[in-house]
């Protein structure tokens, strides 16, 4: 289920010079720099296999694994192909540690020297966030590096759609500290819960959600345009800005708890929401002339476009396609 708030259209009035600039630095980061990754990983597997590496170290890993209480990660492995038994090996790099402290022979080995050094210099193990090697440096890295290319856009499409509205209520220069900082918690709170503890997070999801919740919050009570889409069903609504973010941290909160299988980092996601919203009341209680309350005011009418776009949503979702078609005939 999505629901993004959509009051504010972009203006370039209020242009948001530090959004754009954020999205040209994830994209080139991505392009320039992150585009070499699959080949280094390809290189990294085609000389662990050349040297059958595999054959000594999963027995090891395995071990490993069970000692860790991981014994379901070491049993779905088991039974896979070698190619993804190898994927995991060479990206934990806390294995490779426990390989140099009881298994130096192997770990040692000039060959598997270089192909471990070839692994950590791939963007995400060598930038990424790890919950149990706690670094300041990569508290802010891994927000801009992104697992795939769907990762970035999604990413983007979030950050695109609320940031222009929020960087114009706050500021150029607040709104690139509070960014930071909502990834910042995102990453200290995905840290603390240990989810995926020896997998590194990447991505600006947490820093996201401090701007969505930086959105609601400069609006707080007054009554804002979302656009929300669950299954089949899309459409606008309106509703006091605050009592979205509830949603947002339960939805979160739930996932977390109850679907044990993702790789989604939601604690990054809760402690960017929480950031953001923090930020913005300090801001008020501290000085409420940081908020530009007139850009908050101004057009708060429904788009009538958008008003007609959701009616039609309404009469699809009620299977009454005559009546869309007549309102879409309309523009």
């Amino acid at each position: 289920m999505i629901i993004i708030p959509t009051e504010k259209r972009f203006d370039w009035k209020h242009a948001p010079l530090v959004l754009i600039s954020i999205v040209l630095i994830n994209i080139i980061i991505y392009v320039a720099y992150q585009s070499g990754d699959d080949q280094k990983q390809n290189q990294a597997l085609n000389s662990y296999f050349k040297s059958n590496f595999i054959k000594t170290e999963w027995p090891l890993f395995e071990k490993y694994l069970q000692q860790n209480q991981e014994q379901q990660l070491s049993d779905d492995l088991s039974s896979s192909e070698d190619i993804i038994k190898a994927q995991y090996i060479l990206t934990r790099v806390d294995f490779y540690d426990y390989l140099e402290s009881y298994h130096s022979d192997i770990a040692l080995e000039r060959e598997r020297v270089q192909i471990q050094n070839t692994m950590e210099s791939i963007s995400y193990i060598a930038f990424g966030l790890y919950p149990e090697k706690f670094s300041i440096v990569t508290l802010f890295t891994h927000q801009f590096l992104h697992g795939d290319l769907m990762h970035l856009l999604g990413n983007l499409f979030f950050l695109i759609v609320c940031g222009f509205a929020v960087e114009a209520a706050i500021g150029h220069w607040r709104f690139l500290a509070f960014y930071l900082g909502a990834g910042v918690a995102g990453g200290l709170m995905h840290s603390f819960f240990g989810q995926l503890a020896n997998m590194p997070l990447v991505g600006a999801s947490g820093a996201i959600s401090g701007v969505m919740a930086m959105y609601v919050s400069v609006f707080r009570l007054r009554k804002i345009e979302f656009f929300y889409w669950f299954f089949v069903f899309v459409g606008y609504f309106r509703v006091p800005a605050l009592l979205i973010l509830p949603f947002y941290i339960g939805k979160e909160a739930y996932d977390f708890f109850f679907n044990d299988g993702s790789n989604v980092a939601f604690m990054a996601h809760i402690g960017g929401f929480i950031a953001g919203f923090v930020a913005i009341v300090a801001c008020l209680l501290i000085n409420p002339k940081m908020i530009d309350s007139e850009y908050i005011e101004e057009d708060q009418s429904i788009d009538p476009y958008q008003h007609d776009l959701a009616e039609v949503y309404r009469y699809l979702e009620r299977f009454q396609f005559a009546k869309a078609k007549e309102i879409g005939r309309a523009h």
